[in-house]
């Protein structure tokens, strides 16, 4: 069950993929140059920052405009990292950008993702973040669960406080079969953030793969309550429930889930 969730995302949707459309298009066509214009040099690195965050508003792009987007991203970024005009954190910054935006691709793209990311961390060998996101990359899309452990302690190691890590390293360690050390990372992951849903969500999944219906009920309750339109975690609660022999209940959260996903509610527009 936590492996099926913790599954690869489509392609453009991964690490939470921005789907920001560029106002100036022409300003990342042909030349990796920059021009002087300090308003340009902002409008691309807006424009390849945005490739972090996944836009709340509006409705769904249809598939060829989440490409037109996402390949405007990628070259603002480049013309960013080429102009030399950036140095140190600036450029460390860019390269994750860009890095996060062709992680999700296969071949070159995921190979040029691996070299920006080993970069970036070349420059700022102290960043967590860049460790973060190394090791997901490694977990996500090639599934290499030794190097991705490894860029988790290091990032944990540099930074303990952010919650999210330890929910990383927890995934890791649930396809590593170790559910203890799971299960302790996503109890620091809770206490350090008690209203991350995805902590709850996740440490549900694990104590439901370990048979503690129980325990995995209460976590499903509380993501529920933090992120109430998001259809998984019903559909978590209703494995839950029926393992735990309340099929009732379990058929109430399935016809939730589905009321849901016919809605177009996903966890990105959460």
């Amino acid at each position: 069950m936590l492996q099926r969730a913790l599954s690869p995302l489509p392609a453009l949707a991964a690490f939470g993929l921005s789907i920001v459309v560029m106002t100036a298009g022409h300003a990342v066509a042909d030349s990796t140059r920059i021009s002087p214009d300090p308003a340009l040099a902002e409008e691309l690195r807006r424009t390849c920052r945005s490739g972090g965050a996944l836009s709340l508003a509006g409705p769904p792009a249809d598939a060829q405009e989440i490409i037109t987007r996402h390949d405007n991203a990628v070259a603002a970024c480049t013309r960013l990292i080429d102009s030399g005009r950036l140095t140190g954190r600036e450029l460390a910054a860019a390269l994750l950008d860009r890095a996060d935006l062709l992680a999700p691709g296969t071949g070159d793209a995921y190979t040029r993702a691996l070299a920006d990311y080993d970069r970036a961390i070349a420059l700022e060998p102290t960043v967590a973040i860049a460790f973060s996101k190394r090791g997901k990359a490694h977990l996500l899309y090639a599934r290499n669960l030794k190097l991705a452990l490894r860029d988790l302690d290091a990032a944990i190691r540099l930074d303990p406080s952010q919650a999210d890590f330890f929910v990383t390293r927890a995934s890791i360690q649930a396809w590593l079969k170790q559910p203890d050390r799971a299960l302790a990372d996503l109890d620091r992951a809770v206490a350090l953030a008690p209203t991350s849903e995805k902590a709850r969500s996740v440490r549900g999944l694990t104590h439901l793969d370990q048979g503690r219906f129980a325990k995995a009920i209460a976590d499903f309750d509380e993501a529920i309550r933090l992120a109430p339109n998001a259809g998984e975690n019903f559909s978590f609660r209703a494995a839950a429930r029926r393992a735990a022999g309340d099929p009732d209940g379990a058929r109430s959260d399935e016809a939730q889930a589905r009321a849901l996903t016919s809605s177009g509610q996903t966890p990105a527009q959460r």
